[in-house]
This record gives C-alpha cells, sequence and structure tokens, in this order.
C-alpha cells in the first residue's frame, strides 16, 4: 500500500472518528434554569430532537445535551471548547449563550451521494429552554452584523429568519425548538416538525437502516449513523482503480456511540457487504497501526491510535476507545487547532 493510499484510508477512518467528537463544540448548559420562563413548545416536550427529522436521511447525528452536562467530564469539554472564538462571538451577537440553553440536538444530511467536495443539504433541530423570540432576535442582530438584510417570515407556527442578500441557509423559531437548513431540505424538516410527515418513519428502508445501527449500539449521550451509498469511497477519494479496489469500497454503514462520564468511551461500528471484506478492513486497520511511526502525527496521538482495540463479528467492526481528560486534550487540539493557539 502506497503512501498515498495510507494517507486517504487513514484521513477517512479519522474523519469518522472525529464525527463523534465534533459536537463537543456546543457546550452543554447550566444546571441553572434559563431565563424567560423557561420556554419549551409543547411538541418540543413530547418528541424527541432526532424524531423530527424526515425518514429517509442518509446521516443522522443525535445528541442528549443534558446528559453531557450531568457528566463529570462534561464540565472538562465545556472548559476546553469554551475558548473557541466562535462560541464567544455568538454569546456577544445574541446577548446570551443559547448553546447553555440546548437540550437535544439532531442533524440529518439527506442524500449519501456526496464526493469530498460536496456542500450538501443538511438539516439541524434542536430543542431547548428558550424563546423563539430570543433566537429569531439572535438571527436578525447576525445578518446585521454581517450586513446582510434580514428577511422575517411567518411559516405555520414558527418564525422564520433568512439573509435576502445571500444563497445560504435559513432558520425558523419557536419556543423550545429551533430548525435550520443550508437548502431545499429546509421545507421538508419544517413540515415534519410541524407533524406534516404522517408516513412512519420505519416503512423506509434507510429508517430501518438507521434504527438497526443505533440498536447494534445502544444507548449514549451521542450517536451516529450513515448509510454511506453505492461508491462512496471513490467519490471521497477522487475514484480511479485503487480507490475501486481499496478495501473501504466495501464498506455499507458506520455508526458511532460517545458517552461521556469520569472518561470518554468511543465505539464505532463498520458495517461491511460481507465478512471477507471486514476482514480486509480489519487487516488494513493493522497495517495502519503499524505504519503509525512513518506519519507526522504528535506521539500522545500517536499512542492513542495504537490503544483501538478491534474485534470483527461477521461483516461487522467494532472499534473501541476511552479517553481520559488529559488524553482529550491533544485529541481536541487536532480538531480545533484555533482553541488550542488561543489557549493561554
Amino acid at each position: 500500500m502506497s503512501a498515498t493510499e495510507r494517507n486517504i484510508h487513514l484521513g477517512v477512518l479519522g474523519a469518522s472518528l472525529a464525527v463523534c467528537i465534533w459536537v463537543f463544540g456546543a457546550r452543554p448548559r447550566s444546571a441553572e434554569p434559563a431565563t424567560h420562563r423557561g420556554t419549551r413548545s409543547l411538541a418540543a416536550a413530547e418528541r424527541s430532537a432526532l424524531s423530527l427529522i424526515p425518514a429517509g436521511a442518509a446521516f443522522t447525528l443525535s445528541v442528549d445535551v443534558r446528559a453531557l452536562s450531568r457528566a463529570p467530564l462534561g464540565a472538562f469539554i465545556a472548559e476546553r471548547l469554551g475558548r473557541s472564538a466562535g462560541a464567544s462571538k455568538l454569546i456577544h451577537t445574541c446577548g446570551f449563550d443559547p448553546l447553555m440553553r440546548l437540550e437535544q440536538l439532531a442533524l440529518a444530511i439527506p442524500s449519501a451521494n456526496l464526493d469530498g467536495q460536496a456542500r450538501p443539504d443538511f438539516g439541524v433541530i434542536a430543542t431547548g429552554r428558550f424563546s423563539g423570540a430570543e433566537i429569531t432576535r439572535c438571527a436578525r442582530t447576525a445578518i446585521h452584523a454581517r450586513g446582510g438584510e434580514a428577511i422575517e417570515t411567518q411559516l405555520g407556527s414558527f418564525d422564520s429568519v433568512r439573509d435576502a442578500t445571500a444563497s445560504g441557509g435559513e432558520i425558523a423559531a419557536k419556543d423550545g425548538l429551533v430548525v435550520v437548513s443550508g437548502g431545499s431540505y429546509f421545507r421538508e424538516l419544517l413540515d415534519s416538525a410541524e407533524g406534516k410527515h404522517t408516513r412512519p418513519a420505519l416503512s423506509d428502508p434507510r429508517s430501518r437502516q438507521h434504527a438497526d445501527l443505533r440498536r447494534a449500539l445502544g444507548p449514549g449521550a451521542l450517536l451516529v449513523s450513515w448509510l454511506l451509498g453505492d461508491g462512496w469511497f471513490e467519490r471521497f477519494a477522487g475514484g480511479g482503480t485503487n480507490a475501486r479496489l481499496s478495501p473501504l469500497s466495501a464498506l455499507e454503514r458506520l455508526g458511532a456511540r460517545v458517552n461521556v462520564a469520569e472518561t470518554a468511551q468511543l465505539l464505532l461500528l463498520l458495517e461491511c457487504a460481507d465478512s471477507d471484506s471486514a476482514a480486509r478492513i480489519a487487516t488494513l486497520l493493522s497495517e495502519l497501526r503499524s505504519s503509525l511511526g512513518t506519519l507526522a502525527l504528535d506521539p500522545t496521538l500517536a499512542a492513542i491510535a495504537q490503544r483501538i482495540t478491534v474485534k470483527q463479528t461477521d461483516a461487522r467492526l467494532r472499534l473501541e476507545l476511552e479517553l481520559n481528560p488529559t488524553e482529550l486534550t491533544p485529541v481536541l487540539d487536532a480538531l480545533d487547532p484555533q482553541s488550542s493557539a488561543a489557549a493561554p
């Protein structure tokens, strides 16, 4: 295996793990009650953020922010990522910290036909202790601060805000519930949040696959399920014979779970086309582990990578890793170098 192929493989697998930790950029909320009556809509109280995602998405991520906020390690993560300039700017713009009010968050990407350069439609649904007026006011301020023109629209029970001078996303909010989307997916998300989608989620083949993955992962504060789609690795790696022949081209589904207590426990499930494909990927992982010393990788990160356990059961690979606060620091540095540079 060439150095280029090895770097591509390591990058794709590393990106999959990074998805699990990226969401910690949203800091756990304070245990104190929110202001403005701790508002939450009845719909948000009855349904989880994930349950409001329309059926058929290719990628879903869900976070129980309340569980993270209660975890002993949650305070460490909040302090560590609280250095982020983006979080500080958000607080300044809004006059309060929306991330501290979050209770649940779900992110979805509807299409599996992505490549390495794609900017796909996406959707975010969040529930929390905030009012719709607070969120729309924050959105207007942010748009005006960057020289845009905020346009407000009433969409059903939601108040929507978008920038008339840009083709980016739109945000809709009501008490306790926020919907954000970056494309045509917005109306589908909004209809689902309004309860207009009557089709049972599990009647959809993709939804059944997500449910199967999440059952295999078990409960967790953060869960990811990703249906990769045919030819996914060729699209990400740029095509060519090497990509088509790569063991990773047989990877069909990916699931991830992160639980946080005194330590962070990471679980990654790789579901392959068959057991032979899973064995080839397990061999690839072993080769990558052996070649870590030849890569320009932080020694601490290399040592952490060496501790990842890999277990094969038929067509499924199970990768597990546990990190203590000291080990989390270089991982978070790698994911957020800006925050690391700002550290005293």
